[in-house]
Parts: structure tokens; sequence; C-alpha cells
């Protein structure tokens, strides 16, 4: 009889795998070192893909899925959380606004990175010096965290959402049916400022092209953008934003993040940051729908002049070697981070 579930909840770091396995012979082996058991097929939405279940994963091109079996979605998705399971189980997959919750259990899953981070920077108290890092800000308290609008209480676990962007979501994007804009981390000090992360690991910055969409869907053209998200606006946000300074790059995404922030705000300072890694940027080639280069010539050309520092792109890799490499209180943090892998192989370089 055909085995389609695993007892393996084990987190897999990319020492785990022995990438030749995954080059010369995927999908005919598990690409866990050592491993000699037999794959199998399983359904999945796209037809069938191979699966360990001596080790629970899922293979895709290139990169794999923890999987345990149907009925345990949530616990092969928690394989993939290192850093406070306890929260993650009640936010990060009890949440009903969270898009895409069923990724989490991904290897590239950008959610799964972004929550062991942040999660583990907010724990250590280590918050206000991300703000510093990732904005150039230096503020004089802990700021309150919010993935994807859920607030994250690490101390007394406190559940919420920022109101303010349920309301400009109510505002601007009524009509939107799926995937509403949704800033990955938002780092927010109550009465004077609030911080947008949009946060990529493997994936590209979202660009502005002529494709057309469909009901119910946020546009991705250059008009439909302004049309939907600037025309709209505040007085406020209408005078930061230069128009003319749109040139042909012009990253739909981060677009909606400085409106979104900019309406947010309302009388507080605001800043929103794009964070990626150069170490999968560098692979990345450029396409008429994503960029994988630094965008912040290109956003703070269309920015007021007194909003131009408002926006920032740093790195995975900068946030590493300035919070965690060399803080001992951030142990499994610094682990987690140093044995990331990504298609298989070590997602950051950090020597």
């Amino acid at each position: 009889m055909t085995v389609d579930t695993s007892d393996c909840f084990q987190h897999f770091g990319y020492e785990d795998f022995e990438t030749d396995r995954v080059k010369l012979q995927y999908p005919a082996v598990c690409p866990i070192r050592d491993c000699s058991t037999t794959l199998i097929s399983i359904p999945d939405s796209r037809g069938e893909r191979p699966f360990c279940p001596a080790h629970g994963i899922r293979l895709h091109s290139n990169t794999f899925v923890y999987w345990n079996g149907v009925g345990n979605q949530d616990e092969a998705r928690l394989r993939n959380f290192r850093i406070r399971l306890d929260l993650a189980r009640d936010i990060a997959l009890g949440s009903v606004e969270k898009a895409e919750s069923h990724r989490l259990g991904y290897e590239m899953s950008e959610d799964a990175l972004t929550w062991n981070v942040f999660v583990g920077l907010a724990e250590a108290g280590k918050l206000r010096r991300a703000v510093q890092v990732l904005t150039g800000r230096d503020i004089d308290a802990e700021p309150s965290l919010y993935l994807w609008g859920e607030l994250i209480d690490v101390k007394r676990r406190e559940r919420g959402r920022f109101q303010r962007l349920d309301t400009i979501r109510s505002r601007l994007e009524n009509d939107i049916k799926r995937f509403k804009t949704e800033p990955d981390v938002m780092l927010v000090l109550d009465g004077q400022l609030v911080i947008c992360i949009e946060a990529k690991f493997g994936s590209g910055n979202p660009l502005a092209n002529e494709r057309r969409a469909e009901g119910g869907q946020k546009p991705v053209d250059r008009a439909g953008l302004l049309r939907r998200y600037l025309d709209p606006a505040r007085p406020e946000t209408n005078r930061i934003i230069y128009r003319d300074g749109i040139g042909m790059t012009f990253h739909s995404q981060l677009f909606r993040n400085v409106i979104f922030a900019s309406e947010m705000a309302n009388g507080w300072d605001w800043h929103v940051v794009n964070l990626a890694s150069m170490t999968q940027w560098k692979g990345g080639r450029d396409s008429p729908q994503y960029s994988y280069k630094n965008p912040e010539e290109h956003v703070r050309s269309y920015l007021h002049r007194d909003r131009q520092q408002c926006f920032s792109f740093r790195t995975w890799e900068e946030l590493y070697r300035a919070l965690i490499k060399d803080d001992p209180v951030l142990g499994l943090l610094n682990t987690y981070v140093r044995s990331k892998s990504a298609h298989y192989d070590r997602a950051f370089d950090l020597d």
C-alpha cells in the first residue's frame, strides 16, 4: 500500500541536503543526504509530485515543500518556523486575513523567513535597533510589530490588527476580492512613525506593465495604479508624489506600499523599506514583470525632495551582520539564518 503521509517533523537546513542528488538524479531520489527511501507520487494541484515519506518533503522543480499528509497541513507548515511556534500556530496559520497561507511550508516562503527573523528580533528586544539599520532613523522606544497587519505581541500574546491598514484598504481596495495590499512587516511607534517593509527572498519586485487586470484584482498598469491609489489619496500624499518623475521602470508593489504608508501615517511620519537577498538576487533575471535590482533610484525619483529619504533598500545579509551575527542572545536566530536553504543550497552568503 502506498504511504502518502510522514511522521517526520524535522526542520531541514542546507547542510541536510546533498546537492549532487538534486542536480543529477532529481526526482529519482530524496535530496536528503544518504536517504535511500523510494519516492512515491502524490497528487498536487498541478498534477503529481514526488514525495519522500521518510522525510516528509514533496519535491517541486529545484525546491521542496514540507508535507505530512492530508489533515496534517498545519503541522507540516510549522516545520518551516523556528521562532515562537506557539504564536506562529495562532497567528501565521490562524489569520483569516493572511494571503497565501498555504505557502508557509514552502522552502522559498518569504513569509516564513520574515516571521523567523522579525519575531526573533522582537523577542530579543532588537526592533528599535532594526529600525536604525533599515531606515537610518533613531527612535526612542521599541516599536510594535505587525506581520501582514496582525499584531505580534511576544510578551503578552495580545491579538489585534493595525486598524489604519484596514481603514485604508476599505477606502482604496473595497472591491478587490483577492490579494489586497498587505505589507509584509509594519513597525509602528504609536503617534510617531509607521514603517512598511516589503520583504523579498527569491522573487523580484513586481513591475507595472500593460497587462489588464481581471475584475476584482488590483491594477498592474501605470494608469490603473495612479487612478486607483493616488487619485483618491489625501492631499498630502498627492503632494509628495511627483507623477512626472515616474520613469519607465515603475515598481507597482512598492508604489502601493508608499501610498499606504503615507495614508496610514496621516499626521505621523512614515518610511518604506524594500528588504531583499543579494545572494538570491544575483541569479535573478529582469523581465517586463519583475526586477532584481536596487529600486531606490526609481522610487525616490517620484518622491518630493523632502520625502526621498522615506524610502530605502536593504538586504537580509546587511541585517544579519548588523544585528544577529555577534549577538549571543540571538543564538537560535543566528543558527536559522546561517543554515537557511534556498533551492537546497545555502540561502545567504554571510562570510
